[in-house]
């Protein structure tokens, strides 16, 4: 193990990769806190652009009224309302935009104003939090001024244009479609005989949304959980193959066959040194991320079951591998073998394949633990993973006694 110890010392690129992975997750929790949920919710649309021209009373109100998760992501910007105000704008990939524009007085001289949505060609999905916000305020911002004109007016506006709940969930849009069809129909069939049986026919819809308990992808728990995959992986599966071949090439790995040390004590020596390595970097990483998870027992086993498992396919690859940089290419053309497998399998619904891969388990095991979220089925992926672990081991093991010293 001293051996190991000091041949990993002197490998200068893996130390300051590992350098490097505990300086992005300080970054992370420095510049993104565990409580700001504000990245998973603008997605791949970072930045909303506001353009909007002079003269428009709305602005004011959608500027005064940001919600503070969105306050980083949502910049105001004065449209130009020279002769080239139809000048195109360029927005930045993964931005969108609402132009408002005002436009020429209608026929009863009132203001009329043109809005207009920009979002990427096919991420239309991704400017929702965006939107929700946008046409929530500008309701209510026309709410209150009818209010104050009916109530100018000598008219109720409670009466008159009832306030809808439009804060208690998003579904306020779908309630005031809905109650506006209802009315339309009821104002249109006042008239007729059967008025009760017109009004009838669209009935009153109680909407509700609850959010599914567990199932949330929390964005900074899963940039924090592939951290802690790649700490496992780099150590077990790229290191030590690289190491060990480097080993045999320079007769260092038959120097200790002629050692007094047994083929048992150096294959152990391996076996204990890169995940008791692997684990401290992957602790680390995933103690800066969350002090608590280090209280939870099924951490720990998730992060042995885990640790053992990359050690066997690493020693699989170090015994297959016939140099250095065959065993480098070979762990590289694993993992992305692994990821393709997974991916088509994700997208044609093939159920029972992904679950032969340590790499299926390893993300739901550890995101269950990081975000306090351990359910029955993440037991269950436990002790496939611990099975699946095993079989790599003795698989290593047997390769590497056959030829591993060759």
């Amino acid at each position: 193990m001293h051996k190991e110890a000091l041949r990993h010392a002197t490998n200068r690129g893996g130390l300051a990769l590992a350098g490097l992975l505990v300086t992005a997750s300080l970054l992370l929790a420095a510049l993104n806190p565990a409580g700001n949920k504000s990245s998973s919710l603008v997605g791949g649309v970072h930045h909303c652009f506001i353009h909007a021209q002079d003269g428009i009373p709305l602005v004011e109100h959608l500027m005064n009224h940001v919600p503070p998760e969105l306050k980083g992501h949502i910049l105001f910007i004065k449209l130009d309302s020279s002769p080239r105000s139809d000048a195109p704008i360029t927005y930045r990939t993964g931005t969108g935009a609402f132009q408002i524009r005002n436009m020429p007085p209608g026929p009863d001289g009132k203001p009329r104003y043109h809005v207009w949505l920009w979002h990427p060609a096919g991420e239309r999905a991704e400017m929702a939090i965006y939107e929700t916000w946008f046409w929530r305020e500008t309701y209510r911002y026309f709410h209150e001024q009818a209010e104050t004109a009916l109530r100018d007016a000598g008219l109720n506006p409670a009466k008159e244009l009832p306030t809808p709940d439009i804060d208690r969930d998003d579904l306020w849009l779908a309630r005031i479609a809905q109650n506006d069809l209802r009315q339309r129909v009821q104002l249109a069939a006042r008239e007729t005989p059967s008025a009760a049986q017109v009004a009838g026919s669209v009935p009153e819809l109680e909407l509700q949304e609850s959010p599914l308990k567990g199932s949330a992808l929390d964005t900074h728990a899963a940039i924090a959980t592939a951290l802690v995959m790649f700490a496992l992986f780099f150590t077990c599966v790229y290191l030590m193959p690289s190491l060990t071949c480097e080993e045999r090439e320079r007769g260092l790995l038959l120097a200790q066959a002629l050692s007094p040390a047994s083929p048992l004590e150096i294959v152990a020596a391996k076996f204990l040194f890169y995940p008791a390595f692997g684990i401290l970097l992957a602790t680390l990483l995933a103690g800066i991320h969350s002090p608590a998870t280090l209280a939870r027992p099924f951490f720990w086993l998730a992060l042995l079951s885990l640790a053992v498992g990359s050690l066997g396919i690493g020693m699989t690859i170090a015994s297959l591998a016939r140099s250095q940089r065959t065993a480098s290419m070979g762990a590289l053309c694993y993992m992305l073998a692994v990821a393709l497998l997974l991916l088509v399998c994700q997208q044609n619904n093939i159920a029972f394949l992904p679950y032969l891969s340590l790499e299926y388990h390893a993300p739901n095991i550890l995101h269950a633990t990081l975000t306090d979220q351990i359910r029955p089925e993440h037991w269950i992926n436990l002790i496939v993973s611990a099975v699946l672990a095993v079989g790599w081991v003795a698989m290593a093991a047997i390769l590497f006694r056959k030829r591993g010293w060759q």
